[in-house]
């Protein structure tokens, strides 16, 4: 039996995402709204969500009858995890990798990108940055103009 998964929402409390299927998502999947998913119990789901809707990690998916069926969680994938002393180094790689338009997650000591041994090169030679290669989940911001589809009762 196939699921179809109509609408995402918060968790009104804690319990609630703790008693349902977690559901891991690589930063890739999190950001199509229609795909086929499989649950660890063997389930299947089909995501007909709005288009431009993002899977955030603690968020539920439900059906059209408003059924929880399981929680977001961010699977771990691989990343590099740039890290500075300076935080000016910091930022300035930021402002290099944003003027590419890279997928990027903000943090105040860190930034994270997926892997490409190309802009690592860039970095390298910025200066001051480490980058490192991890296995680490990977939330990237998703910036201002992001198109937000939020349900109206």
């Amino acid at each position: 039996m196939t699921i179809r998964i109509t609408q995402k929402r918060n968790p009104t409390h804690l319990l609630e995402a703790e008693s349902l299927p977690v559901l891991l998502l690589t930063a890739e999947e999190r950001e199509k709204a229609r795909q086929r998913l499989l649950l660890g119990d063997g389930r299947k789901l089909v995501l007909q969500l709005p288009r431009g809707s993002v899977l955030v990690p603690g968020e539920i998916l439900c059906t059209a009858e408003d059924v929880p069926v399981a929680v977001i969680q961010a699977q771990a994938e691989p990343v590099f995890t740039l890290r500075a002393q300076d935080p000016f180094a910091l930022l300035r790689a930021a402002y290099h990798l944003g003027n590419r338009h890279v997928a990027m997650e903000l943090a105040r000591d860190y930034l994270r990108i997926k892997p490409d041994h190309v802009l690592a090169h860039l970095i390298e030679h910025l200066g001051g940055v480490a980058c490192v290669e991890e296995i680490a989940p990977f939330l990237p911001d998703h910036g201002a103009y992001r198109n937000h589809h939020h349900e109206h009762a």
